[in-house]
């Protein structure tokens, strides 16, 4: 017994609103810099979605041949997430500002719920929740790079020694420039004799390559910097 065509429309146009509705809360996170991109937002919401989904179908587990008393797969799927949930964590790496990891770690525990799908027999839905998956982690990646977005970008600035950091005059020249300061990234560090400075400010994607370079012409510039490091903070 195969699933009936009108549940594996129900259950994909379940899946395929989830995607949308992810997407949704990625990208306010994607156009804002933050660090984990739209497809990890994608990723859970489908998965996510496509576990509750099958067990409101108990009938037609296992090609319907399912005791729902004694074979409940339900049972089992906390522990399967749970578990693929922690081998996801172990990819996600961190390093300064900048993660990586992320939406493989996502895209792992992701695949438990297409291992399941076909588990309890529910072929096509688990095809089209892999279609789905695809989707959502090359093309809306390459559709997302013409919709505007910000980009967040790590400054660290070395000071000559003697030199007192002046943070509310930074951040005039910031603004003055147009660029967004991020909310308490100000830190300053102090060690033999010397500052640094570190902070994030956020640019429009589209201007991001011309932003590095008058920066690092504005900064490399200033007679009291001994060095700089710009770099954007990377998402995974």
């Amino acid at each position: 017994m195969s699933v009936p065509m009108h549940a594996t429309v129900v259950m994909l146009s379940q899946i395929l609103f989830s995607l949308v509705l992810g997407w949704v809360i990625g990208y306010e996170r994607y156009f804002r810099g933050r660090a984990s991109g739209t497809q990890v937002y994608c990723l859970v919401s489908m998965a996510s979605c496509a576990v509750t989904v099958f067990a409101g179908y108990p009938t037609l587990w296992y090609a319907g041949t399912s005791q729902v008393t004694s074979a409940d797969p339900t049972h089992i799927v906390g522990n399967i997430l749970t578990g693929i949930g922690f081998l996801g964590a172990g990819i996600i790496v961190q390093s300064g500002t900048t993660v990586r990891g992320l939406t493989t770690a996502a895209s792992v525990w992701a695949t438990s719920a297409v291992g399941m799908m076909v588990g309890v027999g529910f072929y096509e839905v688990a095809v089209g929740l892999t279609v789905l998956f695809l989707v959502s982690m090359i093309l809306i990646t390459r559709a997302e790079g013409r919709l505007p977005a910000r980009s967040a970008i790590v400054v660290t600035v070395r000071y000559q020694s003697g030199y007192v950091v002046d943070g509310a005059a930074i951040v005039k020249r910031l603004a003055a420039r147009g660029l967004d300061l991020q909310a308490n990234s100000a830190s300053i560090h102090f060690e033999d004799g010397s500052y640094t400075l570190h902070f994030i400010i956020y640019v429009k994607s589209t201007a991001y390559n011309e932003v590095l370079s008058h920066l690092s012409r504005e900064v490399g510039a200033l007679p009291y910097v001994k060095s700089f490091d710009i770099a954007q903070s990377s998402r995974a």
